[in-house]
């Protein structure tokens, strides 16, 4: 299935903003003769979930989403990391909103909703 974006986790001592540089370098390499650093990132906005496994397990995810801003930044540019995803593609709102409906896209309803609320404000 398509996911939204490069995820990851953030390591010991590392704030959010630099885990996000960190995991995009990882994940794909954007090739446009200079390095993806946290000044090129915004901050958008942050989701919490919580999910109970078990009784005496709960599950606890925090999620802070960043955008990435870079003027020219074309997919011929992105090299992919094959050991992390498979591929990468652009697409406009009205595609994602139709990716979302037809299944295509990790299910995530709550987050969607945040993203589109975002790029629409924009």
């Amino acid at each position: 299935m398509w996911d939204i974006s490069v995820a990851g986790h953030i390591s010991t001592g590392q704030d959010a903003l630099s885990a996000a540089s960190r995991e995009i370098n990882e994940e794909v390499s954007v090739n446009l003769g200079f390095y993806v650093d946290i000044k090129d990132f915004r901050y958008m906005f942050s989701f919490r979930k919580e999910d109970i496994i078990r009784d005496d397990y709960i599950e606890r995810q925090f999620y802070d989403f960043f955008i990435l801003r870079k003027n020219g930044l074309k997919l011929e540019n992105i090299e992919v990391q094959e050991s992390e995803i498979e591929q990468v593609k652009f697409v406009d709102i009205s595609e994602l909103n139709k990716m979302i409906e037809n299944n295509e896209i990790v299910e995530r309803n709550a987050i969607y909703k945040e993203l589109m609320n975002y790029l629409f404000r924009m």
